[in-house]
This record gives C-alpha cells, sequence and structure tokens, in this order.
C-alpha cells in the first residue's frame, strides 16, 4: 500500500509551490518589465490571466481530476522565465500560474472532510511569494537561477504530492457552511465580500505603504491572515472568525491610514476572511470545489484592477471607505453563512 499523507501535509507542500510560482512570477514582472512604459498596462493583464481562467480550469480539474494541473503549470512558468520574448513570456507565465493555483486547491479542498484549514496554510504561501518575487527581482540575487531553480523543485513536488497525497474523493461534500439561500444569490454575496478584501488589502494602505520594508511586512499580514483564518474557521467556526476578522480588524483599519503598526494588524485580521468565502462556495459546490475555488480568484481581479486607479487620499475619505467595506463584508459575509457555523 502506498504511503499516504494528510491532506495538511499537502497544504504545507502546495504552500511552498505557490510561494515559488508567486515569486516567480513577480520576479518576472519586476525585472523584464518593470521599465516598460505600459509596465500598469502590463500588470493587469498579468492578473487578469492568471486570476480569471482559474474558474474555467477548475472545471477542468473537476471534470479530469487525473489530470497534475500542478505540474503543467509549474512546467509553464518554468518556460516563461527562459523565453526571451516578453509579451508571449507574460501570458504563458499567467497561466502557469492560474493552472498551478488550481492544483493546489485540489490537494487541499477534495477529500478535506469539512477542514478548510489546509487551504488557508495553501493560499498564505502566494503572499510571502509576491513579495519574495519582488525582492529577487530589485536585489539581483542569484539572477534568473534562484526562480528557475524554485521552479523546477516546485514541478517535482507536484509530481510527489500527486503519488502520495492520495484522493480517493475529488468532491467537497464534508463542507456545510453555507446558508439556505439561493445559489445565485450566495455567489453574488461571496463575489462582493471577496473583492472587498482584495480591495482593501491594496488600496487602503496607502501613505505609509511606500518602502520596501513597508511592502514585506504588508504581504506577510496578508499571508498570516489567511493562514490563521482557515485554522480559526476549522478551531472556533466561521462566523467567530469572521466576528475577528472584520469587526475587531475595523478600529485598526480605520487609522491604518497613517500608522503602519494598526494598519497591518488590520489588514491581517482583514486578510482572514478568505477561507471563510472559498468554504461557503465549496459548501454550495460540493461537486466542483475547483471551480469555487476560482470563482474566488475572478473576484480577486475584480477587487484588485480598481486598487491600480483609485485609492482613498486623506484620513476621512479612508475612514468612509473602511468603514462602508467593512460593513458591505460583514453583511454579505453572514447572509452567506448558515445558522450556528
Amino acid at each position: 500500500m502506498k504511503k499516504q499523507v494528510t491532506v495538511h501535509t499537502a497544504g504545507w507542500i502546495y504552500a511552498f509551490i505557490h510561494f515559488s510560482v508567486d515569486a516567480a512570477c513577480f520576479y518576472f514582472l519586476f525585472s523584464r518589465l518593470n521599465a516598460s512604459p505600459a509596465w500598469w498596462a502590463l500588470a493587469v493583464l498579468y492578473d487578469a490571466v492568471a486570476f480569471v481562467p482559474q474558474s474555467f480550469f477548475g472545471l477542468l480539474s473537476d471534470r479530469f481530476p487525473k489530470i497534475n494541473f500542478g505540474f503543467t503549470g509549474c512546467v509553464l512558468v518554468l518556460a516563461a522565465l527562459v523565453l526571451p520574448f516578453d509579451i508571449p513570456a507574460l501570458l504563458i507565465i499567467s497561466l502557469g500560474n492560474a493552472l498551478a493555483h488550481i492544483g493546489g486547491a485540489q490537494h487541499t479542498l477534495c477529500g478535506a472532510e469539512g477542514k478548510i484549514a489546509p487551504c488557508g496554510i495553501y493560499v498564505s504561501g502566494g503572499s510571502f511569494g509576491v513579495i519574495a518575487g519582488q525582492l529577487l527581482a530589485v536585489s539581483g540575487f542569484g539572477g534568473v537561477l534562484v526562480p528557475l531553480a524554485f521552479m523546477a523543485i516546485s514541478a517535482g513536488l507536484t509530481v510527489a504530492v500527486a503519488k502520495i497525497h492520495l484522493i480517493e474523493d475529488y468532491s467537497s461534500e464534508g463542507f456545510d457552511i453555507a446558508s439556505r439561500l439561493p445559489l445565485a444569490v450566495i455567489l453574488l454575496l461571496t463575489f462582493v465580500a471577496v473583492a472587498v478584501r482584495s480591495y482593501v488589502g491594496y488600496a487602503v494602505p496607502s501613505e505609509w505603504n511606500s518602502g520596501t520594508a513597508q511592502k514585506v511586512l504588508l504581504y506577510c499580514a496578508m499571508g498570516a491572515g489567511k493562514l490563521l483564518g482557515g485554522i480559526l474557521c476549522d478551531k472556533i467556526g466561521y462566523r467567530k472568525t469572521t466576528f475577528i476578522s472584520l469587526v475587531v480588524a475595523l478600529p485598526f483599519l480605520l487609522f491604518g491610514n497613517t500608522f503602519m503598526v494598526l494598519s497591518l494588524i488590520g489588514i491581517g485580521l482583514f486578510s482572514m476572511t478568505m477561507p471563510v468565502t472559498v468554504g461557503i462556495l465549496v459548501s454550495k459546490f460540493p461537486f466542483n470545489p475547483c471551480f469555487a475555488f476560482g470563482f474566488t480568484t475572478v473576484a480577486l481581479f475584480v477587487g484588485t484592477f480598481p486598487a491600480f486607479f483609485v485609492r482613498p487620499e486623506g484620513l476621512l475619505a479612508h475612514q468612509i471607505t473602511v468603514f462602508v467595506l467593512s460593513v458591505v463584508a460583514a453583511v454579505c459575509i453572514n447572509m452567506s453563512l448558515k445558522k450556528g457555523k
């Protein structure tokens, strides 16, 4: 009999893979495209291609679960890093990112028996990877060899995970936390909640978020929040986790425009809603968990997009934005959750 690892172990392995993929992607963006006059357009294109197709790839993974999407994604990222043509390489590395994400979703949601912590662990790796890739590009340490090495290791790990994390049930039937509202309403509510979280994370910490050290702390706070959110959902429940994430975070966010420490605490807490929204959606799509995960990444792109162009300026605008968006997110999530969860 083949040795089996737990879904939590698969989550930690895919957290490393996620870290490596996002680090490679952002190394590519900041080492090869950052000087382009069309930088912002290219960054938006990357987000669109990396995030939006994940719902489609998720459906494919749910339909053909034996295909190793994680390995395919890692190979595409590897190829893009050495491809000399910038725009084709950008499209390939973005698609590779999307495919690798779906591989992680499959191994942390399918057969998880209602536990969302493995998915939170896996997703948290990406936040650390984003800033690591930027730092690699700025420092020039090791050149492209460093992300290539991490991606080669990650490609091997996707093969290993497929062999040692044997998924017997490709559904997520163990999740039962969504309210009985119509499916279309749940989709709308969770979409809005995810988009709000995405916008708050990227647009709200504006005045103090200007140096390298500040960016490192910001992305670390996001990653830690996603990780902690998944653990707390399984330990104390989704509603209590949502309360901590949105209500307790509010006073920190309200005055975090210029105070870095307050903002970091608020952003970390606010990021804890990530596993909550994923859990709600996989409850509504028990036989399509990868699609459910991919649906949230579409909302991530929608929330990130306006952050490129519109950010609250001044304390009053900041506080109004934070308060309104926090209320919207709280209402959407609480309406989506089943009573008692």
